[in-house]
């Protein structure tokens, strides 16, 4: 008999409520004890649940995602000399079907009863914000119980918190300042994200985008600010939840963006596209059965997060240093993600980083993803400025001369057809002078090759220092040489090639540390037709028949051959 005593002696201290004690006028009570009891019936009345065991809990907590019909049981009572007057706020009750509360004093007699529908048509005068407000007196030493009756369509939370009058209306005013600041940030990003795309076409900064508004959208319901300040209540916010059933596809498409996995990690794609076709589904269903949906949510998210992350790790052990970023991102993601999903699941017990962790793993990834994109298109830039340096490398290459340095005859060519075409425009005239060193067989036969490239780098050296900036010059084949002369005349031409032939009758080359060679130029000048004459070629001719003709002269002199003749 004494064990049976015994047992029910401890049966009931387990299964006994601490009292809520309320001592001052003044109370902000936000962590407290309770009672819950699961009605998995959905059955049981009022009267019915007075003699239900109810287990003991905290004021802040998560019941899983399959509980969906629960009673509370909160124990109050005044300790003050005072009558006080008590607000019970259900922070959560947003999410609810219905909460009923009932008012009950210390002989278990209803006093009040109060019915809530947050998916009612009297939603907004029923609610405060998010919040269902019970309110109730309390004489001095006088002890009352308050039971919730709350149902959900799934994920079952409730965080109760009990004020004065002057903590309540306080608490109403600063509720929600933390969610509207993710809001807004993440909103931020994706606007800007998506001007970014709007601007440049990258399809990268468009899936981002998509990823961080479908995201906020669920942020701004799930945490309360579309309830709490447009007081939008019921089936409309609640669609909401598609956002996060469409995050991971818009994920997934910018990951295979960024990093290629089309071409470069073909098995990661595929699973990739694995994420996409789950999550697409559970959408489509969503569309069909939200509710069941709904339900589902959570192995789909846990899916998807699991396979980013093996993805992350995958290609990075493939040696791309830019996943590291993103592998950083979405650790952080999903440890909170995690941290939160085993709060709504009923497994940790609640506070601030549990009921907010998804909220606070998505600000962090979406601060590293948007890095992440800024350092992609920085290596691309300098991807881009490298290739276009190494264009422009080969462009000179091959218009370059390899011994001289200078132009060769390809952009003579090139560059005549343009000084050509704006000379005609501008009725300016054009010149050309073509050269080369008399005797310069000579000079191999007898030296060697190698010092007579030495003496073109020479020639070409001083022709260089004495060309005008608007002049072309180049390496036409062998020992000759071509100046195109834009804006001049055949006299001044001839008055230009003078001062070469003579600058370079007075230069030497050392052989050695005895000898110094000298050697003479002859040049041929001929000036151009602009009007009838499309390219330099006509002039060519008569240019090297000038050179020919100073050759044939007895060299080391310039001639010229006009176009009249």
């Amino acid at each position: 008999m004494k064990l049976i005593v015994l047992f029910m002696s401890l049966f009931s201290f387990l299964y006994a409520i601490p009292t809520v004690n309320i001592d001052s006028d003044k109370f902000s009570i936000k962590d407290f004890e309770l009672g819950y009891f699961i009605d998995n019936t959905d059955s049981l009345t009022f009267e019915d649940i007075l003699s239900k065991p109810f287990v003991q809990g905290k004021s802040s907590n998560s019941l899983g995602i399959n509980v969906k019909n629960t009673w509370i049981q909160i124990k109050v009572l005044n300790r003050s000399t005072q009558q006080q007057t008590l607000f019970l706020h259900q922070d959560l009750a947003f999410r609810f079907i219905s909460l009923e509360y009932f008012e009950v004093n210390s002989d278990n007699a209803l006093i009040k009863r109060q019915l809530i529908e947050p998916f009612g048509d009297l939603a907004k005068e029923q609610l405060n914000g998010s919040d269902s407000i019970f309110q109730f007196t309390l004489n001095p030493s006088e002890t009352k119980t308050i039971y919730v009756h709350q149902k959900t369509h799934a994920y079952h939370f409730f965080n109760f918190f009990i004020f004065s009058f002057k903590e309540s209306m306080g608490y109403l005013i600063s509720q929600k300042v933390d969610a509207i600041l993710i809001v807004g940030l993440l909103l931020a990003l994706a606007i800007y994200n998506l001007f970014i795309f709007i601007s440049s076409r990258y399809r990268e900064y468009l899936y981002y985008s998509l990823y961080l508004i479908s995201s906020t959208l669920w942020i701004f319901y799930v945490y309360g600010s579309m309830a709490h300040y447009l007081h939008i209540y019921g089936e409309i916010p609640l669609r909401f939840n598609f956002g996060i059933m469409l995050a991971p596809i818009f994920l997934a498409l910018f990951i295979q963006t960024v990093f290629k996995t089309k071409v470069q990690y073909k098995f990661e794609h595929t699973l990739l596209n694995s994420i996409i076709f789950v999550a697409l589904v559970n959408f489509i269903y969503g569309v069909i059965d939200f509710k069941s949906a709904l339900e589902l949510l959570s192995l789909s998210l846990t899916y998807a997060l699991i396979i980013f992350m093996w993805i992350a790790i995958s290609i990075y052990k493939k040696g791309d240093k830019l996943i590291k970023i993103f592998l950083l991102a979405h650790t952080f993601y999903l440890f909170f993600s995690v941290y939160a999903l085993l709060y709504y699941k009923g497994f940790v017990s609640a506070n601030y980083i549990s009921a907010h962790g998804t909220g606070i793993g998505l600000i962090i990834e979406a601060l590293l993803l948007s890095y992440l994109v800024s350092y992609k298109f920085k290596i691309m830039e300098q991807e881009r400025e490298e290739e276009i340096i190494k264009q422009t490398e080969l462009k000179v290459l091959a218009f370059t001369d390899s011994l001289t340095k200078l132009y060769n005859r390809r952009y003579l060519t090139q560059m005549s057809e343009q000084i050509l075409a704006l000379s005609r425009r501008e009725k300016k005239e054009v010149s050309i002078i073509i050269l080369d060193i008399d005797k310069f067989k000579n000079v191999n036969d007898t030296y060697g090759h190698q010092f007579g490239d030495e003496v073109l780098v020479v020639l070409s050296h001083l022709l260089g220092e004495n060309q005008r900036e608007s002049d072309v010059l180049c390496r036409y084949g062998g020992e000759e040489f071509v100046i195109l002369l834009p804006n001049t005349s055949l006299e001044n031409a001839i008055d230009i090639a003078q001062k070469i032939r003579m600058k370079v009758e007075s230069l030497s080359v050392p052989i050695d540390s005895k000898q110094i060679f000298s050697f003479t130029i002859s040049l041929g000048v001929a000036d151009i037709d602009v009007s009838n004459e499309k390219d330099i070629q006509s002039a060519l001719i008569r240019a090297d028949k000038a050179l020919y003709k100073a050759k044939e002269t007895g060299r080391n002199k310039v001639c010229f051959e006009p176009i009249n003749i």
